[in-house]
């Protein structure tokens, strides 16, 4: 399971990291992403949703930003070069 960490990160940066993280998976293979800017959770599950990439909520201890995403590449997945 490959990780990514973009704490510290904000809007464009984790998305730009995510995508180029998420082009070298193969189907099937996840992906966890580690994050603390709300924004940025936001529109990783956007971007995830539009392009096919399954998201599931990992479990995030205390009342901070920080965030934890799986991200499962489908057969529908779809992330050509922008």
């Amino acid at each position: 399971m490959a990780r990514v960490d973009v704490r510290g990160e904000i809007c464009p940066r984790p998305a730009l990291i995510v995508r180029q993280a998420l082009s070298d998976l193969d189907t099937g293979e996840t992906l966890v992403v580690r994050g603390d800017y709300p924004p940025a959770e936001e529109n990783l599950r956007r971007m995830c949703t539009t392009h096919g990439i399954d998201v599931t909520t990992a479990e995030t201890a205390g009342e901070s930003d920080e965030f934890e995403l799986e991200l499962q590449v489908t057969e529908m997945a779809s992330l050509s070069e922008a």
